[in-house]
């Protein structure tokens, strides 16, 4: 379902816009399917280490990992740092309707950049309430001219209680990387978030995304955007992809390349998967930057980011 032309130039005036059904309920079932196994397995790991008492069987996507978060702070971090791409999602990332909205912001040669996430906002968690950023700061300096529109998409509704994100329209237009400060350093949180101070944010509507199930957002790299804190009794899922052009700097060079999706004459080109999926760039991004970690449920975070931002 490609994008009007009314839609494409909204994209690019405000640097946001949300498409409605874009998917049918149905094609997230497997997606939400796989989370699940992820939520199992973290319980079972859990269960086994003696961290947790029990594993909250008998609960369902909603509230699960809500439960394992509230007797093991951190577990809904170690879902967001298990790194690994399912096949379902997979097939979201690749799928037609994504990549055929992205040719028309990028063109035909289209690459998955490396940076994807699987977002687990649990209740009154601190730890997963993102601040205002741009997702180029977190990439290497020189890479925010590189067109890279990112998808958030909920499994779920996604409105103002349970926290969804919000944008500022037009915020995207300085073209430029604003400064950030690492939170962990300057307001002293057991943190790995960047922000944004109040008086760097660019002029502009505070727009607030609510999203139905099926809806996606698709935001420029350079947009400022923060995800609000959950106050309702649900996880908020959501996962987060992006494109650019494969001949393109990615801002993640030497960590994990880009995969190519789509090429000119070719849109519907074999995707190498097996061998990417399996590379956990959240954990190869922590390697030069991390203390060596015995705790396999450390949910800490660090990456290139850090370096580039510290005593800033």
């Amino acid at each position: 379902m490609p994008l009007t032309s009314q839609q494409l130039s909204t994209y690019n005036s405000e640097g946001f816009l949300i498409v409605p059904d874009l998917f049918k309920l149905t094609e997230f079932e497997p997606v939400i399917d796989e989370i699940n196994q992820l939520v199992d397995d973290l319980a079972n790991r859990l269960f086994k280490a003696g961290r947790i008492t029990n594993r909250h069987e008998s609960a369902g996507f909603a509230t699960r990992l809500a439960l394992l978060e509230k007797e093991y702070p951190g577990a809904a971090v170690l879902i967001h740092i298990g790194g690994i791409l399912g096949p379902a999602l997979a097939r979201i990332w690749s799928s037609p309707q994504l990549l055929d909205v992205v040719e028309q912001m990028i063109g035909p040669e289209i690459a998955g950049h490396p940076v994807w996430n699987l977002r687990s906002k649990t209740p009154f968690n601190p730890l997963v309430t993102v601040p205002w950023h741009q997702d180029t700061a977190y990439l290497a300096e020189g890479c925010h001219t590189t067109l890279q529109p990112t998808a958030w998409i909920p499994p779920v509704n996604a409105d103002s209680v349970n926290g969804t994100l919000q944008v500022i329209r037009g915020g995207h237009k300085c073209g430029c990387v604003l400064p950030h400060h690492l939170e962990s350093q300057v307001r002293s949180k057991a943190s790995w978030y960047l922000y944004i101070a109040e008086e760097d944010l660019p002029e502009g509507e505070v727009v607030t995304c609510e999203m139905p199930v099926g809806s996606v957002l698709f935001i420029n790299q350079l947009i400022p955007h923060r995800s609000t804190e959950n106050l309702s009794k649900h996880v908020r899922w959501s996962v987060d992809l992006r494109w650019q052009r494969p001949d393109q700097a990615s801002g993640f060079e030497g960590i994990k390349d880009c995969i190519l999706m789509r090429t000119e004459g070719k849109p519907h080109c074999d995707i190498e998967w097996t061998q990417w999926a399996k590379q956990n760039r959240i954990a190869d991004a922590m390697l030069d930057t991390a203390e060596p970690q015995s705790d396999e449920f450390n949910s800490m975070v660090s990456g290139p980011w850090m370096e580039r931002w510290q005593g800033k």
